[in-house]
């Protein structure tokens, strides 16, 4: 909707750090509380999740997802005025880690969700994989209004991020790891894939394709989340590449491997489970 994209333009250009953050923040979130988008599903999902909490429990963390949301966006729709901003918002204790395989120029799959302010440490990614003279890539999902879409895609090419269709062979992204590309992947969405094995401890229907372009390459599967501290004050945690599975049958491993993506980016949800996107329907039936 073109009428969705001139507001948003709107309040990119009135959005700053200061008073004009915090009135764009109170009225998006005002905006969420009060239509509740997939107000039903979250708490759904927290039911599945958490079979032992509370109603209230349940209905106080929604609150705090549309929230966590409402500082998503301001802070999002701030960093277009210059994303070089992301340097003074985002600590990264162990930046080494990634750094250490660009230097070495072997491929990585940077495995996250759509977790804390996933925007802006694409976004600080980015950048920094330039400053070691290299690309970062994501593999995205288009979203089904065109304008909308059109527009999020613009404004990740600003700041240098490569998009990936979704739809991308698997072997042409094997073949961008084996050459000492990087990859963001958001591990955390439903597939309709062969692959069922648990994601928070329910069973769910994942994507084959993570765990193959792993077992094709051999490439560094690096965890990674982005935590926010306060509004503007964010951590990037990156983790250690995980150790995968070695198992001689096929289909075993890629459950195996599967199943190891998904407790990382579990980890990163139980840690704070308010700053993770419970509106996707992760566990389709």
């Amino acid at each position: 909707m073109k009428a969705a994209v001139n507001a948003i333009k709107f309040f990119e250009h009135f959005t700053n750090t200061g008073l004009r953050g915090k009135i764009t923040e109170k009225f998006f979130e005002f905006l969420l509380r009060t239509i509740k988008p997939r107000g039903d599903l979250i708490l759904e999902n927290l039911a599945r999740v958490y079979p032992n909490s509370s109603e209230i429990w349940r209905k106080d963390i929604r609150g705090e997802v549309y929230k966590n949301l409402a500082w998503t966006l301001a802070e999002t729709l701030a960093l277009q005025r210059s994303h070089e901003q992301a340097w003074n918002w985002v600590k990264v204790p162990n930046a080494k880690i990634i750094n250490d395989l660009m230097k070495q120029n072997r491929g990585a799959l940077l495995l996250s969700g759509h977790f804390g302010n996933w925007e802006l440490g694409a976004s600080w990614l980015t950048q920094n994989a330039m400053e070691h003279g290299h690309k970062m890539h994501v593999i995205y999902q288009a979203i089904h209004d065109p304008d909308i879409n059109e527009y999020l895609i613009k404004m990740r090419e600003r700041y240098g991020l490569v998009m990936l269709d979704k739809e991308i062979s698997v072997m042409k992204i094997a073949h961008m790891l084996k050459t000492g590309e990087h990859i963001i992947l958001l591990n955390d969405v439903s597939g309709s894939g062969r692959v069922r094995v648990p994601f928070m401890g329910v069973e769910a229907t994942n994507m084959p394709g993570p765990a193959l372009m792993a077992m094709l390459t051999d490439c560094a599967v690096v965890p990674l989340c982005i935590y926010r501290n306060a509004p503007f004050d964010h951590e990037l945690t990156i983790f250690e590449p995980l150790e995968l599975p070695q198992i001689q049958n096929h289909e075993e491993r890629l459950k195996m491997v599967t199943l190891e993506m998904n407790k990382a980016v579990e980890n990163f949800i139980k840690r704070k489970p308010e700053q993770w996107f419970w509106l996707h329907n992760r566990w389709k039936k």
